[in-house]
């Protein structure tokens, strides 16, 4: 069935005509990357999609602001991820490089209304430096709402039950995965933990950042307790954020 939400599934005349409504154009950013022995490699992009997805429903729905998502960045800085099988990467620098052009195109055809959702903490550097050049290469403001954006600790430790935030391939992603795609979900979840991370021990933003490898935190390719995530969780994660999400997109153009 044609999603009229999604750039890929429209045609070039509707496409016109959402460059002449002046459309908001959503960028899903995530990854492929092995996400412990549960998940799919895909699902930072799966999930980006998603949120992306639902938010230009509501966005076109409640706010009367027409949206539409464009094809997701699958592929993103994954290089942490490297001594996992199943992972594909970018340079930081390829992938900011990848951004603009990205964004140029969408430029040249009319399209001044753009912003990026974010699925993989990966990114986050990387995309807020590339918004840099692209902003300076557009000349008008191209924004990014990180990983972060899809919720605070206090959001997340409410619904939570083993964690403070979502982590990787945890109790926070494994449970909107099973919101959003059950069926790629594999049932072995409700054995997996990994990386020691409990309500009281999780490695916050107050230590100095470095960069550090996967096999570093955890042997399994997960960090966090995949094994008490549930799809009730999920759907409430999901609401809560695609609704969060929506109403800061549609304030950036008021």
């Amino acid at each position: 069935m044609k999603n009229i939400y999604r750039w890929d599934n429209l045609t070039r005349p509707e496409i016109e005509k959402l460059r002449d409504e002046n459309a908001i154009i959503i960028i899903p950013t995530g990854s492929t990357e092995q996400h412990g022995p549960h998940l799919p490699v895909g699902a930072d992009a799966l999930i980006s999609t998603g949120y992306a997805e639902r938010v230009a429903k509501i966005l076109s729905e409640q706010y009367g602001k027409r949206a539409v998502v464009a094809p997701t960045v699958s592929v993103g800085n994954s290089i942490h991820h490297m001594s996992f099988a199943g992972t594909i990467t970018l340079r930081p620098e390829t992938y900011m490089q990848w951004l603009l052009e990205y964004c140029q195109c969408l430029a040249h055809h009319g399209f001044r209304k753009i912003v990026m959702i974010n699925g993989h903490g990966g990114n986050n550097f990387p995309t807020e430096t590339a918004i840099i050049n692209i902003n300076e290469a557009l000349g008008f403001p191209v924004y990014f709402c990180p990983s972060s954006s899809l919720g605070s600790e206090k959001e997340m430790d409410e619904i939570l039950e083993t964690q403070r935030r979502g982590v990787h391939a945890c109790e926070m992603e494994t449970s909107v995965m099973l919101a959003m795609y059950p069926e790629l979900v594999d049932p072995i979840y409700k054995e997996i933990k990994g990386g020691n991370i409990t309500k009281d021990n999780y490695p916050g933003p107050s230590k100095p950042y470095t960069f550090q490898r996967m096999e570093e935190r955890t042997d399994n390719g997960s960090v966090g307790n995949a094994y008490a995530a549930t799809p009730e969780k999920g759907e409430k994660i999901v609401a809560t954020f695609s609704r969060k999400l929506a109403a800061l997109i549609s304030e950036l153009w008021d």
